[in-house]
């Protein structure tokens, strides 16, 4: 696991952190390495009932939330300038469908990330609209899905 990176540090403020240090996953697990790099500067926080985790980690825990980073996708204003000029309205009503009209430009400019699974989604509403398969997003990089 990278040392450099704070789990704590990083943690959105509504993610639950988990003291069970004896659990068998305790150190893959994003509750257990946000409660091992526990800081100061954190003076509150949600935390995960002890009484009710699976020690035995892994799957067999409800709350466990493997530390692994994915590949998120930012911005499709590329791809959405390969789109017909009839169809785009249509493109963003789809994508709105799914997302506020506010976080559709966030989304399309960039602004905010794009899961795997939204990935998906925008891009076979893409696809549907005259693009070919796979869209390529504006840029990527790789981050945790807290």
């Amino acid at each position: 696991m990278n040392q450099d990176f704070n789990f704590c540090d990083n943690a959105p403020a509504n993610f639950a952190f988990c003291f069970c240090a004896d659990c068998a996953t305790a150190d893959t697990c994003m509750r257990g390495l946000s409660a091992r790099d526990l800081t100061p500067s954190r003076t509150t926080m949600l935390t995960v009932n002890p009484l009710l985790v699976d020690r035995s980690g892994g799957t067999s825990c409800h709350y466990y939330c493997k530390a692994e980073k994915q590949r998120v996708a930012y911005g499709f204003k590329r791809a959405l300038a390969k789109v017909p000029s009839g169809e785009v309205c249509h493109v963003r009503a789809k994508i709105c469908s799914l997302v506020c009209r506010r976080d559709y430009y966030y989304l399309l400019k960039g602004e905010k990330p794009m899961y795997p699974a939204m990935q998906r989604k925008v891009g076979a509403i893409l696809v549907s609209h005259g693009l070919t398969a796979p869209v390529e997003f504006d840029r990527y990089d790789w981050l945790y899905e807290w």
